[in-house]
């Protein structure tokens, strides 16, 4: 590999990475401090929810909206600015975009995570009924009910099927950032030349 075709390709990775981190501690700083709840004894056994409960769920969606909103915008930068970069080297550029668009999103998972106490209902079962525990950051995954069938087919016990949309956002947004900056230079490429106020000579 030459080394405009290196650059082409180590440049985004390196910008995906660094854009990757500071998602990751802006989504903490947005999210954060975490809710509290308290261990409640149920049917189930002992259940951790939040208190006060409306605002504590609330506060659970938010930590996946803002990771949406946010890699979404980052991920837009990363596609213009790798797509700029590797302007002139298309697929090498498209490969190293959609490649750093996916090492974003997971670092930008880990170093937000990393900020934010455990999962609450991990320790539900180790505490004493009514202590107070601070809820978690996480992603919450879509979710589609299986049919009849395939519950049956698979042996599915819970009949759901968790996909991992929020973190679409991630290569989504870069992809779309890169089309919009290759279609740009192209058609800039592509421009007709203005024709000539002088007329020509007749001979």
């Amino acid at each position: 590999m030459k080394g405009p075709e290196l650059r082409a390709v180590l440049v985004p990775l390196a910008l995906g990475l660094a854009l990757g981190a500071v998602g990751g501690w802006l989504w903490w700083t947005w999210w954060g401090p975490p809710p509290v709840g308290k261990v409640y004894e149920t049917q189930a056994g002992p259940t951790w929810y939040p208190d006060p409960f409306d605002p504590g769920v609330t506060r659970d969606f938010t930590g996946t909206a803002t990771f949406v909103v946010l890699g979404f915008g980052l991920a837009l930068v990363l596609g213009l600015l790798g797509g700029w970069i590797a302007r002139h080297r298309a697929v090498p550029g498209l490969a190293a975009v959609l490649l750093a668009s996916v090492a974003a999103a997971a670092l930008m998972t880990l170093i937000g995570l990393s900020q934010s106490p455990p999962d609450p209902q991990a320790r539900a079962d180790d505490v004493e009924i009514g202590t107070t525990l601070p809820g978690h950051l996480e992603v919450a995954n879509g979710r589609v009910d299986l049919p009849t069938f395939v519950e049956e087919l698979f042996n599915d016990d819970d009949g759901v099927l968790e996909i991992p949309t929020p973190y679409l956002t991630w290569p989504v947004g870069a992809l779309l950032g890169h089309m919009i900056l290759m279609l740009s230079v192209t058609s800039e490429w592509r421009r007709p030349e203005q024709p000539s106020a002088v007329p020509a000579q007749q001979v």
